[in-house]
């Protein structure tokens, strides 16, 4: 049995091969489409796929528009029950408290249900793999035998120095989410624009503006090229709906550029990203040095 349990959330993003490999427990975000209720788990975990959600999308009207909704106690407390059955110390690392309550309802969760337990809630400041990708570093360390004092050090050291930057082709479905933050005045009369995002402090912010798919794909091929060598963790996160040839160009330039030992996270989003984000677009996570010229 390892000595210390990682908990994350649906929002993570991360793949079933991560989750079973270092035995990581995740709290279902829910997805609500009307009345409709789907549970997210992770990546190749869920009761909606990406692909039953991009139809869905088809017929989609102001009533039913999806959003998401916190784990509700009853999932949190289950998923720390669950954690505690593998381990006596459980560390939650969980989707920033800028931009949703789940930090704050594990907290009453754990003051009510745990008592006496060594549980800790980790508010990671970020969102999507910006999560998975400190809640992977923390099972990593566990994985690793390090311990509960390290691993909370490692997180608060990278903590700041984690990435998220995402493009999306429709800023309405973070709009209607109640996420949008500053970037409500990132708007553009041309419909090609691709607006570019990144979390800071917590909550989403803007970053740049793309002129069309062309434009994204030449400068976020130059962008991961810039952070390939940069990272200072040995996971890069690159995900993606719908924008497979700019991924795709992405993902080479990663490849080539990267360090020796860093292992490229590439895959189709979870359905998490598409409400978020909509059905077009792609987002880059690493822990490392960053600045917004580079974009």
């Amino acid at each position: 049995m390892s000595k210390i349990t990682i908990v994350t959330d649906g929002v993570c993003d991360l793949s079933n091969e991560m989750i079973e490999k270092y035995d990581i427990v995740t709290v279902p975000y829910r997805i609500l489409f009307g009345e409709e209720i789907y549970r997210i788990w992770y990546n190749d975990k869920d009761t909606l796929s990406l692909a039953d959600y991009c139809e869905k999308l088809k017929t989609v009207t102001k009533e039913n528009f999806p959003h998401t909704s916190i784990p509700s106690p009853g999932e949190l407390q289950q998923a720390f029950e669950e954690a505690f059955k593998k381990s006596d110390t459980v560390i939650a690392v969980l989707l920033t408290s800028g931009m949703s309550g789940t930090v704050q309802a594990a907290l009453g969760v754990a003051k009510d249900f745990f008592e006496g337990k060594d549980l800790t809630i980790f508010d990671s400041l970020h969102t999507m793999t910006g999560v998975g990708n400190q809640a992977l570093e923390a099972a990593k360390m566990a994985h690793a035998g390090k311990s509960k004092e390290e691993i909370l050090a490692r997180l608060e050291a990278i903590r700041d120095k984690t990435r998220y930057v995402l493009a999306t082709a429709d800023l309405n479905f973070l709009e209607k989410q109640g996420r949008l933050g500053p970037i409500e005045k990132v708007r553009d009369q041309n419909p090609d624009v691709i607006p570019t995002i990144h979390e800071k402090d917590g909550i989403l912010q803007p970053l740049a503006m793309f002129q069309n798919e062309a434009d994204l794909t030449k400068r976020m091929s130059a962008f991961a090229e810039k952070i390939a060598g940069l990272a200072e963790t040995d996971d890069i996160f690159l995900t993606h709906i719908n924008m497979h040839a700019a991924a795709e160009k992405v993902f080479e330039i990663i490849k080539k550029n990267k360090k020796e030992g860093t292992k490229i996270h590439y895959y189709e989003a979870g359905t998490i990203l598409g409400v978020y984000a909509g059905p077009r677009c792609l987002s880059l996570s690493y822990v490392g040095d960053f600045e917004k010229e580079w974009l």
